[in-house]
């Protein structure tokens, strides 16, 4: 059996499906996978090989002229078997069949009619359509009929750290950045910064009802920009909320240490709902279609207004079952991330 795979990532180090055919390959030592990619991949097991696509191509235009010149000849002249690709571009190859590997939703939102119907045709040209998670399923099978019998589910692990933390490790991080207190965490990124007024006064909501010391403690993903907090320096609770720029050496222990986190961002910060997952941190999250269907009931589901949010803040502060139940449920929803089962079902896919 030979499979070949093109492999496209801007880090490709994190490419999902890079790490399942590594897998495949420790498991499969009768296999021969060859990868096609514009960057060199380093330790490749014994049974895998590299052709790296020179001269690289510098867009989606030039790789559609390598997918449709150069691969089907290097296909041919190794035998492949099965190619799987990662770039939403179809190939057709005698005797090669052909599998889409789908990790995000950017080419169901391409914007290049051109590239709207090459997509279009790789989806049903493809033996396979491999996706790894619920939510780009739904998404593909809405727009495209005929699929939801082709298309499977693979869930990796998500790329956490996974660092422990002690008690004392977290504890010590609450006195270095909110006095000793718990808090409330509510990353701010491109797509949650609109909500900033929605969170402050749900915190503002809580703390009249529940005389608290707790904080808000605001995780911006660049510089702090208090532009986003309009005549902050008014706000009744200022003291109590702390503003903190996202970095490497606090990513984990900021999230690991929260008391709750917030979640009203959108589907490409997902992997941060994951984290306080593993940490065992309820999670609030905004009631959409997207996250229903993503997280199902691992949740506590809160429409983006005052006093919705701040109800769901106070549940989580005063009843320590409903908490308990949010990480109890969070921790079951995880368990369905597995690389290796995921991997085993992808060579099972292929060789079937």
């Amino acid at each position: 059996m030979t499979i070949g795979a093109h492999i496209t990532s801007d880090n490709i180090e994190q490419n999902k499906l890079l790490e399942a055919l590594m897998q495949v390959a420790h498991n499969n030592t009768d296999t021969k996978i060859i990868f096609f990619a514009e960057k060199v991949i380093a330790d490749l097991p014994s049974n895998c090989v590299q052709t790296t696509i020179t001269p690289q191509p510098k867009n989606k235009l030039l790789l559609y002229y390598w997918y449709n010149y150069k691969l089907p000849k290097l296909l041919t002249a190794n035998n492949v078997d099965a190619f799987i690709g990662n770039s939403g571009l179809p190939i057709s190859v005698l005797n090669t069949k052909s599998f889409l590997f789908l990790n995000n939703m950017q080419f169901l939102k391409e914007n290049k009619l051109f590239f709207k119907k090459q997509f279009s045709t790789a989806v049903s040209t493809s033996y396979k359509i491999l996706v790894t998670d619920d939510l780009i399923a739904d998404a593909l099978n809405n727009k495209f009929e005929n699929t939801a019998a082709k298309t499977e589910k693979l869930y990796f692990n998500v790329n956490l750290g996974k660092a422990q933390f002690t008690f004392s490790e977290k504890e010590a991080f609450k006195e270095t950045n909110t006095e000793g207190f718990d808090y409330y965490l509510f990353p701010v990124n491109a797509t949650s910064a609109q909500h900033l007024l929605v969170v402050l006064k749900a915190f503002s909501q809580l703390k009249k009802w529940q005389k608290t010391a707790i904080k808000l403690l605001l995780l911006f993903e660049n510089e702090i920009d208090e532009n986003l907090l309009p005549d902050f320096k008014n706000y009744k609770y200022k003291n109590d909320v702390v503003l903190l720029k996202q970095t490497t050496e606090n990513n984990e222990i900021v999230t690991a240490a929260a008391f709750s986190f917030i979640f009203l961002a959108d589907y490409y910060t997902f992997d941060s709902v994951h984290a306080a997952f593993f940490y065992n941190v309820p999670v609030i999250a905004a009631k959409t279609t997207a996250n229903e269907l993503f997280f199902t009931t691992a949740v506590a589901y809160t429409a983006t207004t005052v006093a919705d949010l701040a109800l769901q803040m106070q549940l989580i502060y005063k009843n320590e079952t409903y908490k308990n139940s949010l990480t109890h449920l969070a921790s079951s929803y995880l368990e369905k991330y597995d690389s290796n089962k995921a991997s085993k079902k992808l060579y099972e896919f292929v060789t079937n």
